[in-house]
């Protein structure tokens, strides 16, 4: 099989990446050799004066090392698949004619450190383009020389945000960070590529201001704090990438390079690794998802029901992906903020350059605003991000029955209500559908999209695709109350109320889930979401499960008092705008006792699995993989235990196993 194809043109050598029958090219042991024999090829010929590399994919470039083959391997093979990398890449280092990466779509992991050994590199400016080393992201680190070249590339501290980041840059922000040399568009990437090739062998700056071993010390004290303070020393591979980057910028490359291999073995037998990993292929298949054998229908046109922080959210999002979108609310007042809100966003993104600012005005005017009961017939899809009072969804759902066409998918974004009694106030409710986002939307890639009872197949396939086409990752569930991620969440937020309304201190239950893997602790969390949308979201579904779940009396009292959380000043802590929050003693004197419990962790990660259970016994969900994804992506539950379920089967801590290997 071909997966490289050589050509010459005007004495420059051109490698370009075709993987067969694959909509990407990869890295696997014969797509290395491939690439050997071509650099070996090139290495006789004495005409040549550069070697251009490109990819004939549309917007990828080369995605990294083949997952799948890299981590069924034993560990012998998986160690000669990591020196044969290494040495391939020498090579291309190696060459004495200058070399140039002409990079279009995604560059990761392996095609970006093949981009590293070569002189120059030049990005187009494409919106699929991102170039990065996201292996931190899947509990290893970059090891075909990544780890090593990066550093003495472009200065150890640059090269430690990225590789501990695990971030993809667009081409912007690549050029920014050194990552590359040149943007311009995707039709002249070749030939401005080429011009590269005039600049001769690269030569780097020695950076001994940054890799003195005074220096290094103190970056990597400081770094080590940093990764520390983010990950309470839970992810291994962000310390022993540090180590490595750290190292790489003294002794020789070999000896660096030896590090590299010695690391990703350790960190790849991990059982922290081994879950992050199986979390990427979950990425992979939600990405691909199809509900049913529906075709699914194209979504061009949107409008946003309520310009609030959810449907201005949306909106934003939305525009940034290419979708025209009529945001819609009762008054010009509330229009207003929420086109503030959307313009400050996009100011963000230019200034992180995550978008450039033609790309930023583009999207904003894809947002057409109107308080006004404008006509939506032409919509392909209306989503409804309004006050979560079913009386007020069940009047602007009637009012959208008469305003669109009789095929308008009209959408919710609630996040516990129950769907099915807005199907009875619009005429055609098959075309009724959930789209739960969570906030901040333009942060969080979960939408779970709720089918109700009237769903019909090709409104969920439709909902399924557009999900997907606007770079999110759908997961599929069933109407019921809190339908799946709140469900789960909720009685684990209950509990730690419980905990603390019982005497336990406020610290001690966020520090107990900070130590787990949680990205923020329930005590907190509760602040960050606000007291009032808690309580709702809890009232819902002790109403519905009144055996199960009760609502903490605590809860009500601080709402009397005015402690909304963070949006208000005062909450469980206060926030006083700068340092950390303090335990608010107005609310510790409520308390009812003095009660420390111990496990705080178990008991309350216990709840979460519990909860888990009954969802997919119930039919909430469908499988173990999409409640552990959904959790994972929605709350930010422990990635490397891989979800309550899995968590569950890896701790025994349930007769019944929930996966098969």
């Amino acid at each position: 099989m071909s997966n490289i194809k050589r050509s010459t043109e005007d004495n420059i050598a051109i490698l370009t990446f075709d993987r067969e029958n694959s909509g990407a090219n990869i890295f696997d042991r014969d797509v290395l050799l491939e690439l050997d024999d071509h650099i070996a090829a090139i290495e006789q010929a004495s005409d040549l004066r550069g070697l251009l590399i490109d990819s004939a994919k549309r917007s990828i470039f080369i995605a990294g090392a083949d997952i799948k083959t890299l981590f069924s391997a034993p560990k012998d093979e998986l160690a000669q698949l990591l020196e044969l990398g290494q040495r391939v890449f020498d090579r291309v280092a190696a060459l004495k004619i200058t070399t140039v990466a002409a990079i279009n779509g995604a560059c990761a992991g392996g095609g970006c450190e093949l981009a590293l050994a070569c002189d120059w590199r030049v990005l187009s400016d494409a919106s699929a383009t991102r170039i990065g080393l996201p292996e931190t992201q899947l509990g290893i680190l970059p090891a075909w020389g990544g780890s090593t070249r990066l550093p003495n590339m472009i200065g150890l501290p640059n090269a430690l945000d990225l590789i501990l980041a695990g971030k993809l840059l667009k081409a912007g922000a690549a050029k920014h960070k050194g990552l590359a040399d040149g943007v311009c568009p995707p039709e002249d990437l070749k030939e401005y590529a080429k011009t590269f090739l005039k600049r001769g062998k690269r030569k780097y700056d020695s950076h001994f201001l940054l890799h003195n071993p005074l220096s290094v010390s103190v970056i990597r004290k400081k770094a080590t704090a940093n990764v520390m303070e983010k990950t309470r020393g839970l992810y291994p591979a962000a310390l022993k990438a540090l180590d490595v980057a750290c190292e790489s910028v003294s002794g020789s490359h070999s000896e660096s390079l030896g590090r590299e291999r010695e690391a990703f073995l350790e960190l790849a037998a991990l059982p922290q690794t081994k879950r992050m990993i199986g979390l990427f292929f979950l990425n992979e298949r939600f990405k691909k998802l199809k509900p049913n054998d529906a075709e699914a229908g194209t979504i061009d046109t949107v409008a946003t029901i309520g310009a609030g922080v959810m449907g201005s959210g949306i909106a934003y999002w939305l525009s940034t992906r290419g979708k025209r979108v009529i945001l819609q609310d009762i008054n010009d007042e509330a229009i207003a903020k929420g086109l503030a809100g959307i313009e400050k966003l996009y100011v963000t993104s230019v200034k992180k350059r995550v978008m450039s600012k033609i790309e930023a005005t583009i999207g904003y005017d894809n947002i057409h605003a109107s308080a006004q009961r404008v006509p939506l017939q032409n919509c392909d899809m209306v989503i409804e991000a309004a006050s979560e009072d079913l009386g007020i969804k069940k009047k602007i759902f009637a009012d959208l029955s008469e305003r669109t066409g009789p095929d308008t998918i009209l959408a919710t974004n609630t996040s516990a209500l129950p769907i099915h009694e807005l199907a009875p106030v619009i005429t055609h409710p098959e075309r009724l559908v959930g789209l739960h986002f969570f906030n901040p939307v333009h942060r969080m890639k979960l939408v779970e999209v709720v089918e109700t009872e009237t769903t019909s197949p090709e409104t969920l396939a439709t909902a399924v695709a557009f999900v997907q086409k606007i770079g999110k990752l759908p997961v599929v569930v069933k109407d019921r109350p809190g339908f799946l991620v709140n469900r789960i969440l909720l009685p684990y937020l209950v509990e730690a109320g419980n905990m603390f309304s019982k005497g336990a201190d406020p610290r001690a239950i966020d520090n107990a889930m900070l130590d787990f893997g949680m990205p923020m602790g329930p005590i907190r969390l509760l602040d960050e979401v606000g007291l009032d949308v808690g309580i709702h979201v809890a009232e819902t579904l002790a109403a519905a499960f009144p055996d199960r779940m009760e609502v903490p009396e605590i809860l009500s009292k601080m709402i009397e008092k005015g402690f909304l959380g963070r949006k208000s000043g005062k909450g469980f802590y206060l926030y006083n705008g700068g340092g950390d929050p303090v335990p608010n003693p107005e609310v510790l004197a409520m308390r009812e006792g003095t009660e420390s419990p111990d496990n705080i962790a178990e008991k309350l990660a216990g709840m979460m699995t519990d909860e888990a259970i009954l969802c997919l016994d119930e039919g909430v969900a469908g499988a173990p993989e999409d409640v552990d994804f959904a959790m994972v992506m929605g709350t930010g539950y422990a990635p490397f235990r891989g979800g309550p379920l899995r968590y569950s089967d890896d701790n025994n801590l349930n007769d019944r196993k929930f996966y098969t290997e």
